[in-house]
């Protein structure tokens, strides 16, 4: 899949520099590091979520992302995986707080390794092989960019700017509208990401955003960090206790 291109604000020369690979617009040398507030709900890791485990998988030779700010676990072979259930997935995202409103398409795993994002940096992307919402148990996945050269500004471009307390509506495929209040906002090194509990179909149900975050790295040529967004179904988050 192509991916937008970042930009980079060289402030001294007053230019805009392209490169390809990472989606993002970054201010060179800005420390854009976003502090990690509120409190995400425990959640047993799930080893079983896009794995490369299975000895037969044609796939298990292609060399990973490592860097990639949506690295996934490791493939595995594909009847190893969830089965998606006939429930109605969510198609669009709004969060008042920001004001922002995006489509919700349903992405995948790509042959790299990555979660795939869809290349319209205003659209979101709803991990097929998390929860649904509602499900009553699991993480409900969405990915989003922050920005790209090509397009401005992405679906979650100010997604750092989110505090516990802000609401969050996703509606599904039969227009029901579902509310979740944010319970945590978190900043990751990419290295750092527990994405075994952030992907899992156990534990209490949430709503999981993810996209870029940090200072741009100009060597290279990638964020250094990710932000990550756990909220709650408001019933849920109601029973929570407030954080200071």
């Amino acid at each position: 899949m192509t991916r937008p291109r970042p930009a980079v604000l060289v402030l001294a020369a007053g230019a805009l520099a392209l490169a390809a690979g990472t989606a993002g617009i970054a201010w060179a040398g800005s420390g854009m590091h976003v502090e990690s507030v509120g409190s995400r709900p425990t959640a047993q890791p799930e080893p079983s979520v896009a794995t490369r485990e299975s000895v037969n998988d044609e796939t298990s030779s292609a060399p990973q992302a490592k860097d990639s700010p949506y690295r996934t676990l490791e493939r595995r072979d594909a009847t190893q995986l969830p089965r998606p259930d006939r429930a109605p997935r969510p198609t669009s995202i709004e969060i008042p707080a920001l004001d922002m409103s995006a489509p919700v398409d349903v992405v995948g795993v790509a042959d790299d390794g990555q979660v795939e994002v869809p290349v319209d940096v205003r659209r979101a992307g709803w991990y097929r092989f998390s929860a649904k919402p509602a499900a009553g148990a699991g993480s409900v996945v969405i990915v989003g960019h922050r920005d790209g050269v090509d397009q401005g500004g992405g679906a979650f471009i100010d997604l750092g700017n989110l505090r516990p307390g802000d609401l969050i509506t996703v509606t599904t495929e039969q227009d029901r509208a579902l509310t979740y209040e944010v319970a945590a906002r978190e900043s990751f090194a990419k290295s750092k990401v527990p994405l075994r509990e952030l992907f899992s179909r156990s534990g209490p149900e949430r709503l999981t955003l993810i996209t870029c975050g940090g200072p741009f790295d100009p060597a290279r040529l990638e964020y250094t960090d990710n932000i990550v967004v756990t909220a709650l179904p408001v019933d849920t988050a109601a029973d929570l206790p407030e954080t200071p």
